[in-house]
């Protein structure tokens, strides 16, 4: 996805597949839209506890990965490539939990700053606690 801006479909299609991650026990602790400033391209970050202690993703892509299989089934619109898993101790997560808005739910918050954690950014749309963060885990 490398246009400029981020339409209301991507940020609806994450949204939902957040929402199918946590119906499949997917803990999804942050999320968000991320326009990477090297790359210019958008990525959908989101950190979860599927990520090792040791920065391993491979599991983490397995599961999300079949989530998004499924919702292809039923027309999921966005780019299963598209997407980045993290930890929720690495410091993007971290600066995504820091950045988001108070209120659980919603539509993802605009990040006024230049850097998540240590990840220099053009634009970036944080999506808020989801309401069932207590239950998965999340801040």
């Amino acid at each position: 996805m490398a246009q400029a801006t981020l339409v209301e479909m991507e940020m609806k299609e994450g949204q939902r597949l957040i929402d199918h991650l946590a119906q499949a026990g997917i803990a999804v602790t942050a999320a968000a839209w991320v326009k990477e400033s090297e790359s210019g391209d958008w990525y959908l970050y989101l950190a979860t506890p599927l990520v090792g202690e040791d920065g391993a993703t491979t599991p983490a892509y397995r599961r999300v990965n079949t989530v998004i299989r499924k919702l292809q089934q039923e027309g999921f619109g966005m780019d299963p490539f598209a997407k980045k898993v993290i930890g929720p101790h690495d410091p993007i997560a971290t600066a995504m939990v820091a950045n988001r808005g108070g209120r659980p739910g919603g539509l993802p918050m605009p990040f006024r700053g230049g850097r998540l954690g240590e990840l220099a950014v053009e634009e970036a749309y944080i999506y808020p606690r989801p309401l069932n963060a207590e239950r998965a885990g999340g801040n």
